[in-house]
C-alpha cells in the first residue's frame, strides 16, 4: 500500500515538473497599411503588408467629436474601423485622430490606432499603431499607418 502511495506520488510529481511547456505568445510583428479615401465618391480602399490581407475596403464610424479654439481650427475624433479583405475576412481597429484644418480646404491628421480581433485568421489579432493623414480639398485623403502586431 505505501509502495502504490510513493509511487502515485512520484508519477504525480514527475507530471507536475515535465509536463507540457506552456504555449508562448507570437513575437510582435511589424505591419503598414495604407488607407485611401475619396469622400466624393465614397471609395474607401486599403493596402496593407502581411501578416494582414494585401487589400481591400474600410468602413469608419465615427463615435465621438470634439473641437478647440485655436488659431487653426483643430478636431479630435474617435473612429471604430473595419477592415475587409478582398477574401471576406475583416479586422477591427479603434483609431483617435487629431486633425488640423488649413485655410485651403485641406487636413492632416494623426493619433493611435489600436487593431483587436476580426474573422478568419484575424480572430485572435492585437496590435497598435501611428495612423498619419493627409486630405486635400478636392474630397480625396491617404492614410499612412504603421505599428506592430501579433495573431497569437
Amino acid at each position: 500500500m505505501i509502495k502504490k502511495l510513493a509511487g502515485t506520488l512520484v508519477a504525480a510529481g514527475a507530471l507536475l515538473t515535465f509536463g507540457a511547456p506552456a504555449a508562448e505568445a507570437a513575437p510582435p510583428e511589424p505591419f503598414t497599411i495604407t488607407e485611401s479615401l475619396d469622400f466624393e465618391a465614397g471609395v474607401f480602399t486599403f493596402t496593407a503588408t502581411s501578416p494582414l490581407c494585401p487589400s481591400g475596403t474600410f468602413e469608419d464610424e465615427v463615435h465621438a467629436v470634439g473641437a478647440g479654439n485655436a488659431p487653426i481650427p483643430k478636431a479630435n475624433f474617435q473612429i471604430r474601423t473595419v477592415y475587409i479583405c478582398d477574401n471576406g475576412d475583416t479586422f477591427f481597429a479603434q483609431k483617435h485622430v487629431f486633425a488640423a484644418f488649413n485655410e485651403d480646404g485641406s487636413s492632416t491628421s494623426t493619433g493611435p490606432i489600436t487593431l483587436k480581433d476580426g474573422t478568419g485568421a484575424f480572430t485572435q489579432l492585437s496590435g497598435h499603431g501611428v495612423n498619419n493623414g493627409t486630405a486635400t480639398a478636392e474630397g480625396t485623403a491617404v492614410g499612412e499607418i504603421s505599428g506592430v502586431l501579433q495573431l497569437r
